[in-house]
């Protein structure tokens, strides 16, 4: 298993231990990010020339300085938005159409929406973490983001296995 993410260490102390209790990724060594694209090409089918066309695709969009404040819900999910949400999703996009085979959450939702997952649980545990993690984001944290990180599985965990620089 394998995808491409944009590394967001900026939010590590202010989220790890709700994302350490809370989000199965982060049990499993998986930094805070934003999902450009997952799942993406398993790491044994990965060539050379998809590596090219990956970064010749990110090289094609700049570095992204972004702030995180507001929170929001899916079901069952509290999540921290980029601002500003556009070139990030600019990017999902074009890495998506440049990989056709690897639909964005295999296909699973019509609209793919920019976020750093702090926690699933269910509503009610969502209630109190989304209180305290308003009080953590009452100023903006700003981040910059210079590359995709391609991570994949190995023994059940996530490691970074390559960056991809954006220009």
């Amino acid at each position: 298993m394998s995808g491409l993410v944009l590394v967001t260490p900026e939010l590590e102390a202010l989220t790890a231990d709700i994302r350490a209790a809370h989000d199965p990724a982060a049990r499993y060594d998986m930094p805070p990010h934003i999902t450009v694209l997952y799942p993406f090409i398993p790491m044994p089918k990965l060539r050379p020339e998809d590596r090219a066309r990956l970064a010749e695709v990110v090289g094609a969009f700049p570095a992204l300085d972004l702030s995180f404040s507001r929170l929001a819900r899916f079901p069952q999910v509290l999540w921290l938005a980029p601002d500003p949400e556009g070139p990030v999703l600019a990017l999902a996009k074009a890495v998506a159409a440049a990989f056709p085979d690897c639909p964005p959450y295999g296909g699973q939702f019509e609209t793919v929406i920019p976020h750093v997952t702090l926690a699933q649980a269910p509503e009610p545990v969502l209630d109190g973490l989304e209180a305290q993690m308003r009080l953590r984001f009452s100023q903006p944290v700003r981040a910059r983001v210079d590359a995709v990180a391609l991570f994949a599985t190995a023994r059940r965990r996530w490691r970074e296995v390559e960056r991809f620089p954006l220009a």
